[in-house]
């Protein structure tokens, strides 16, 4: 008996020493990477921002939050010339060279990683809307891929839409319905956003983009929300 239940102490003990070498291991490997795509992001901050929140004066979006994936597959797009060749994209083209420099299997992990990492820095808005048509052409046209409240599904490789500009929005939508961006064969999921930016547009389009702005990353400052 004493034998048996020596042998189970020595059995659990022996299971819970690799499960916390596991452990021990997997966060070594998480700091490690954390580190590493801390020092490829320095690269990115100067037009991003330190902290990834992006800086309207140099028509850079923000980045912090965003999922690791969609950075990850952006930053491909660029360095492909998939996102950021064609001549009217003016700021998508200061992407490639960047882009370029990642090896897309030693740095992007890491770096989109770190990423999406940053706490979302929230701001204020004082853009006039109507809340109550944003909500509903947003569902009706943008919901079902982007998520309800703009966070994005994984599942539908849709992006999280919170914590972007008005200008950034506005100018995507443009580009997407002109043809500036999405319109490469083997950007299929550009393809499909292409689409669907032909389908709105002027204050439809604005109340669309005012919804976004509401939502979790954003903190409503005037009282046009509720018109």
């Amino acid at each position: 008996m004493i034998n048996k239940f020596a042998g189970f102490i020595a059995s659990t003990c022996l299971a819970f020493s690799f499960h916390s070498f596991a452990f021990d291991n997997s966060q070594a490997e998480s700091n490690e990477s954390n580190v590493k795509g801390k020092a490829l992001y320095q690269q990115c901050a100067a037009c991003h921002g330190q902290n990834g929140e992006g800086n309207e004066a140099l028509n850079t979006p923000a980045l912090a939050g965003q999922f690791d994936w969609y950075l990850s597959r952006q930053i491909s797009n660029f360095a492909k010339d998939i996102r950021g060749a064609h001549e009217k994209d003016v700021f998508g083209m200061q992407m490639l060279a960047m882009a370029k420099q990642l090896d897309p299997k030693k740095d992007v992990p890491h770096l989109s990683a770190y990423i999406q990492s940053l706490p979302v820095v929230k701001t204020q808005f004082t853009e006039s809307g109507n809340m109550a048509n944003g909500s509903r052409y947003y569902q009706g046209k943008c919901g079902a891929c982007h998520g309800g409240t703009a966070q994005g599904n994984k599942s539908l490789n849709a992006p999280k839409l919170t914590g972007l500009s008005k200008a950034y929005l506005q100018r995507q939508m443009s580009n997407f319905s002109t043809g500036i961006r999405g319109t490469k064969t083997e950007d299929k999921l550009g393809r499909q956003m292409a689409m669907m930016a032909k389908t709105t547009s002027g204050q439809e389009l604005n109340d669309i983009i005012f919804y976004i702005l509401s939502q979790d990353n954003h903190a409503p400052s005037n009282s046009s929300a509720s018109k």
